[in-house]
């Protein structure tokens, strides 16, 4: 069983209030994010590759990460970014979810180090649970927004990394989808993202 194997065991019974909670965030509660990033139906899109993060229906939970070409010109690969947990360091740390769904909302989650390309992790989608620290991704600014004159919003340049004990990888597109170890480079155009929307920072 690879490193995603072992983390998706057990995950598919989670209550559906822990989705719920995660949907519906409130600024200052015990226990939850303190960033209130909401960004719902975006793209996320790799810099090098201009490819989107695979979403939509045919990744629900149990599917393998994956990046999709011609996303932005037909408008698929839709998702979701919510505030999950407390700010790492002045910066939100986020659920990646699937924007198609019914009932329990899916996230993108890295596995356990050592199974993915370079020692890092593979990703796929699981059942979203806030107290999962596989699908806490720390939202960081590589470059300063731009306005690009795209309908949607401000151009985003966006690093995901997950700082979890025992995880310490950065979203990376340069292998299909995976988290490259260490932390993100805010130069290296497979680690940044772009997201455009005029929503709030974070």
């Amino acid at each position: 069983m690879n490193g995603f194997g072992k983390l998706l065991s057990g995950r598919f019974a989670k209550a559906a209030a822990v989705a719920a909670a995660a949907l519906t965030l409130v600024v200052g509660t015990t226990g939850q994010a303190n960033a209130a990033i909401r960004w719902p139906h975006i793209q996320v899109v790799d810099q090098a590759l201009q490819q989107c993060i695979a979403a939509d229906y045919d990744h629900p939970a149990g599917a393998a990460g994956e990046l999709v070409p011609g996303c932005m010109a037909g408008g698929t690969d839709w998702i979701d970014l919510i505030s999950a947990a407390p700010d790492n360091s002045g910066h939100a740390v986020v659920q990646i979810q699937n924007d198609y769904f019914t009932g329990l909302a899916d996230c993108l989650t890295t596995g356990s180090p050592g199974y993915g390309p370079k020692g890092g992790t593979v990703t796929g989608w699981a059942t979203c649970n806030v107290n999962d620290p596989g699908q806490l991704w720390t939202m960081i600014t590589a470059a300063p927004p731009q306005n690009v004159g795209n309908p949607a919003g401000l151009k985003h340049f966006i690093n995901f990394y997950n700082a979890s004990p025992g995880y310490n990888v950065c979203l990376d597109g340069g292998i299909g989808l995976y988290g490259f170890p260490g932390q993100c480079s805010t130069t290296n155009n497979w680690q940044i993202w772009n997201v455009y929307t005029n929503l709030g920072s974070y």
